[in-house]
């Protein structure tokens, strides 16, 4: 007989997902749904901290006066800002896929009207979250920072098709917001066999000590 924990090491299932190559290799850009955007405008840059550290930026509905949607626009999306990447989830028997990853949402105005998702995405424009089902890995509803790290359900693994996708739906008030993406991470995490006698002394060892100070009290 033998029980199972996890296995601290892992493998990595996704390319640049620290950004630290300085450009978007590895992943895909999309604007209102037409392929990648055109040259000069700020949809998406990388930011660089001052430990020569990368991020990615993906912002949308600034313009060179804010609020005046009149004035010249910083931003080539009418609709939405796509940031994604192919997901290779690979698995073995007894092995599971985590996710996780950095992330900020800003902007100009906190009653902001653009929409931050991080979805899923199967390739018919539907999003999904780590559970498979419809819906959303991450959907703030007001601006804030975090970190994102969730298992994906195991019904996913050795399942091709699928994307990780961050997206940015402009809104109209001439006002922007923008996103900061970093550390992604997806791997596959093994359990490791523990002998069962191991596991029981380890369970006998932690009843003596609790029955020791039992009677010392």
């Amino acid at each position: 007989m033998a029980l199972f924990i996890p296995n601290l090491s892992s493998a990595t299932n996704l390319t640049n997902g620290d950004f630290s190559s300085g450009d978007f290799s590895g992943w895909s850009q999309d604007i209102d749904g037409l392929g990648e955007p055109l040259a000069g405008l700020n949809d998406f840059s990388l930011e660089e901290s001052p430990m020569g550290e990368y991020a990615a930026h993906i912002e949308t509905d600034f313009w060179s006066t804010a609020g005046d949607t009149g004035s010249t626009p910083r931003n080539e999306a009418f609709f939405a800002s796509t940031l994604y990447q192919g997901l290779d989830l690979t698995a073995s028997a007894g092995q599971n896929i985590t996710l996780s990853f950095d992330w900020s949402f800003t902007g100009e105005e906190s009653a902001f009207d653009e929409n931050f998702i991080v979805g899923l995405g199967d390739g018919s424009g539907n999003y999904h979250g780590a559970d498979g089902t419809l819906g959303f890995l991450l959907n703030p509803m007001e601006y804030g920072s975090g970190t994102y790290s969730a298992t994906l359900n195991t019904a996913l693994n050795n399942t091709t098709g699928w994307a990780l996708e961050f997206q940015l739906n402009t809104g109209f008030d001439g006002y922007g917001s923008k996103i900061v993406i970093d550390n992604v991470s997806l791997s596959t995490v093994s359990a490791v066999p523990v002998p069962a006698a191991v596991w029981l002394m380890g369970s006998a060892l932690a009843g003596l000590i609790g029955f020791q100070r039992k009677n010392q009290a």
